[in-house]
């Protein structure tokens, strides 16, 4: 009996299908849905469409201007991933596989992004973990009813609710550690000096952005008289000095300043693994890895990484929830979010929101997410039933806004459906603004949750309580949970009005028209592979012995 899966290897098939396309050289951009292979070419002529037609993967086959879309009989997610390969693309290295582009030259912003993404793409059942632990540990902890938390109701829950909240910490101290692995695994170095040198950077002996941030003196004001309260007395200096430098600054939570050390550390790894010599290379070059990254990270990164974390934390804080200021940024942060997930730029604020939740324990952008998955799940709902004849439209559709309402996931819904139309995307934008203006009025917050409907297992009932004192703001009366739901009703409402008003404007009436016919209509043999599909999955009866 086979227990372990052999490392398929790709169907010749799908290299055929490369051939027929006219290459990598001759594709321009390759996207996927739930049910059909999206791909525009430079020059149609190269294509060869009888034998793309009589392909044994392909089913069916349509051709728009220099679009040809097809459906295939292998499940769509692994036929674009094989396809993908065979043109080249190293699939570790793309943050997004729903949309491919294969010319467009990226600027620094663009890479900066799509490098955070594929820097967290590892780590993402790692933040899921996190986030249900989170949640858990919030509804043992902090949900309170009549002033009683459910810690509060036995000492079986009291132990429990404490045993949460120390994996939680645990959790955000090993999420500290996984981004020098995430780097050294990204760029093919040693993943063991990776991880060493994370826990190295965050060792229980070193002070957290915490306990420096807490300590009420100014910004490298941190002599070698520096202490904290614990299990004993603790100095906040390796050295005597009166400025206290260098500094005992654990990198825990500080993400930015972990990618550069990391970065550092693999290419000095890469570096030092030039020398010819193994013996040399083994017992001193190796090492040296770790305690360089160590040395440059205490003595250097380590001020300049506290004067980023410390500015980022204190700016954000300030600009989400200060009693003018948070009028003017939030709004304005909802109006444009959409459109940072389809840049890619929403992969920064989420390192942020991460850092902001690892700092404070709680986070005031997790709720402006929570209103954006909703608006967008809500605008493809809405254009779903306003077309709700057309059949391949509602095979994307219906799953990608369900992904959207439940798991907060909103890509299928952006880049499947809402982007291609543009209106719902704009409608998302109003509708979560309106939704962000009534958390951020009524005081809401989050721990690291869910951004879904589920979100509310993460919300904090009063933001004033004394653990969250550094946002310094109140919830209205009624609790964050009764503001969170008003906030998405008025999202989904506003959202949905969005969404058939724009509809009727001249030009996304032609626009969508056109979309419709080029990307959803019909492709002739779909049908039969759904039949044949169907039959499969028929149970089949067992003749009953004499």
């Amino acid at each position: 009996m086979k227990i372990f899966a052999k490392n398929k290897d790709i169907d010749p098939n799908v290299k055929l299908i490369t051939e027929i396309l006219g290459r990598a050289e001759n594709i321009e951009n390759v996207s996927h849905c739930s049910t059909r292979i999206r791909v525009k070419l430079k020059d149609v002529s190269k294509l060869e469409l009888d034998k793309l037609k009589e392909n044994e993967l392909v089913s069916g086959v349509v051709l728009k201007d220099n679009l040809v879309q097809f459906i295939v009989k292998q499940k769509i997610e692994d036929f674009n991933k094989d396809f993908l390969e065979t043109l080249g693309v190293s699939l570790k290295n793309v943050p997004n596989l729903f949309d491919v582009n294969l010319t467009i030259k990226k600027g620094f912003f663009k890479s900066l992004t799509d490098g955070i993404g594929v820097l967290v793409k590892p780590i993402i059942p790692f933040l899921i973990t996190l986030s249900i632990v989170s949640t858990i540990q919030n509804i043992f902890n902090g949900i309170k009813v009549d002033d009683k938390a459910l810690k509060d109701l036995s000492d079986i829950t009291n132990t429990i609710g404490k045993m949460f909240l120390s994996l939680q910490n645990a959790l955000q101290l090993a999420f500290s550690v996984l981004i020098p692995w995430s780097i050294f695994k990204l760029m093919r170095g040693s993943q063991a000096i990776g991880i060493a040198i994370g826990v190295a950077l965050c060792f229980k002996d070193l002070a957290s952005t915490n306990d420096f941030m807490g300590s009420g003196k100014g910004l490298f004001d941190w002599g070698s008289d520096g202490t904290w309260e614990g299990e004993g007395v603790k100095s906040w200096s390796f050295s005597n000095l009166s400025s206290g430098y260098p500094w005992k600054i654990s990198y825990q939570g500080q993400i930015l300043p972990l990618v550069l050390i990391g970065f550092m550390a693999v290419y000095l790894e890469r570096l030092v693994r030039k020398i010819k010599y193994g013996v040399v290379k083994e017992l001193f070059g190796l090492p040296f890895v770790t305690i360089a990254a160590f040395f440059v990270g205490m003595l250097l990164l380590a001020p300049i990484g506290m004067l980023i974390t410390y500015g980022m934390n204190i700016a954000l804080l300030w600009a989400t929830t200060h009693e003018i200021a948070k009028f003017i940024f939030n709004p304005l942060f909802a109006i444009t979010l959409p459109w940072l997930v389809v840049t890619g730029f929403i992969q920064i604020f989420v390192v942020v929101a991460l850092q902001q939740f690892m700092t404070y324990g709680a986070t005031s952008i997790n709720p402006m997410f929570t209103q954006l998955n909703i608006a967008v799940a809500t605008s493809v709902l809405a254009f779903a039933i306003m077309n709700k004849k057309n059949k391949e439209l509602q095979k994307t559709a219906v799953p990608s806004y369900l992904i959207a309402f439940v798991g907060g996931s909103t890509e299928p819904a952006l880049f499947g459906v809402a982007l291609r139309f543009l209106f719902p995307v704009i409608a998302t934008s109003i509708g979560t603004t309106v939704g962000v203006i009534i958390t951020t009025a009524s005081g809401v917050l989050t721990t690291m949750g869910p951004c879904s409907l589920l979100v509310f297992l993460s919300v904090i009932t009063n933001a004033s309580d004394p653990l969250y004192k550094d946002f310094g703001i109140t919830t209205w009366p009624g609790t964050g949970f009764l503001w969170m739901a008003v906030a998405i009703i008025a999202t989904f409402a506003t959202t949905f009005a969005a969404t058939i008003l724009l509809s009727r404007v001249k030009y996304f009436k032609n626009l969508t028209k056109s979309v419709l016919e080029r990307d959803f209509s019909p492709i002739p043999g779909a049908e039969n592979l759904i039949n044949e599909k169907q039959k499969k999955e028929k149970p089949k009866k067992v003749k009953e012995s004499n």
